[in-house]
C-alpha cells in the first residue's frame, strides 16, 4: 500500500511540472531604446509613392494590316493610337496632317491651291461631325485639323485619303487617363501617352529609369533633381518624374557658388 501511494504521489508531481512548464509565459527581452531626440527615424522599405493605376488604364491593341491607325508614323505615336483605340471612351487630343500635294499626268509632286486645300480640308471636317466630333479647332490652317473626341469619333476621318499623317496626345483638360504622376514607376513603360524619365542615380551611370511625366518638350539641358528619400540624381534633360516627392535642384553649376551640383550636393 505504501509503494503504490509513492508511485501515485510521483506521477502527479511529474504532472504538475509539466503544466507549470506548459503555463509558464516567456521571458521578456530587453526593452527597447528610446528614440534618440532630435534624430528622424531610418526610412523603412520603400519611399511613400503613388499606389499604381488599374492595369485596365494600360490596356491597348495590336496593329492589323489594313489599319487606318499605320498613319500614326513613328513608333511613339503608334503605340499611343493603338492604347486610345483600346480606351474608347477617353477624350483625346488629335492632330490630322493633310496631304497637300497631288500627283500631275508627268508623276509629278504638285502643290494644291488654296481651293483645294479647302476642298479637303471641309471634307475632313464634315467626316468628323458625321462621326459625332464637335471639339474642332477649325482656325487651325488648311494643312491640318485639331480636334478632341475619343478615338471612335476620329478613326473614320484617319482613314481619309486625304489625310497622310495622325498626332494623339492627352487633352488639356484631361486629368484622369493622363494623370502620369499616379502611375508606380514599373507602370510608365506601358503607359504610351506618359513618357518615361531615366536618370543617373547618385549622379553615376548606368541610367536606370526614375518615372516618368506628362510633359511633351523636355529642353535639352541637364537637370539635376532629389528623389523622394532624399537621393540625388542627375537628368539629360529638364524633365522630371512626375510622381510625387521630387524636388529639382536646377542647373548643371549652382549660380551660387559656381561648383557643379554632383559634387557639391553629396548623394547618401
Amino acid at each position: 500500500m505504501a509503494e503504490a501511494r509513492m508511485d501515485w504521489f510521483a506521477c502527479a508531481a511529474i504532472g504538475l511540472c509539466a503544466a507549470l512548464a506548459c503555463a509558464r509565459p516567456v521571458e521578456p527581452g530587453p526593452p527597447a531604446s528610446p528614440p534618440a531626440v532630435g534624430v528622424p527615424p531610418e526610412p523603412v522599405g520603400d519611399p511613400p509613392g503613388p499606389v499604381g493605376v488599374d492595369p485596365s488604364l494600360l490596356a491597348t491593341s495590336e496593329l492589323m494590316p489594313g489599319d487606318v491607325e499605320v498613319k500614326c508614323h513613328a513608333p511613339h505615336y503608334l503605340a499611343r493610337c493603338l492604347q486610345a483605340r483600346a480606351h474608347p471612351e477617353v477624350r483625346f487630343s488629335w492632330l490630322l496632317s493633310l496631304d497637300v500635294n497631288t500627283t500631275d499626268e508627268r508623276g509629278n509632286q504638285v502643290a494644291l491651291g488654296e481651293a483645294a486645300l479647302r476642298e479637303r480640308w471641309q471634307q475632313v471636317i464634315d467626316r468628323l461631325r458625321a462621326d459625332g466630333a464637335h471639339e474642332i479647332v477649325e482656325n487651325w490652317g488648311l494643312d491640318s485639323v485639331l480636334v478632341t473626341a475619343p478615338h471612335p469619333a476620329v478613326r473614320g476621318a484617319m482613314g481619309l485619303p486625304q489625310v497622310y499623317m495622325v498626332t494623339p496626345s492627352c487633352a488639356e483638360d484631361d486629368h484622369e487617363f493622363c494623370a502620369c504622376e499616379r502611375l508606380r514607376v514599373d507602370q510608365c513603360l506601358a503607359h504610351a501617352f506618359c513618357q518615361d524619365v531615366r536618370g543617373l542615380p547618385r549622379c553615376r551611370e548606368p541610367a536606370v529609369l526614375a518615372g516618368c511625366t506628362r510633359a511633351e518638350g523636355c529642353a535639352d539641358s541637364i537637370t539635376h533633381a532629389v528623389d523622394p528619400r532624399g537621393g540625388k540624381w542627375e537628368f539629360p534633360s529638364s524633365c522630371l518624374p512626375d510622381q510625387p516627392g521630387w524636388r529639382s535642384l536646377g542647373f548643371t553649376i549652382d549660380m551660387t557658388t559656381g561648383e557643379p551640383r554632383c559634387e557639391r550636393v553629396h548623394a547618401r
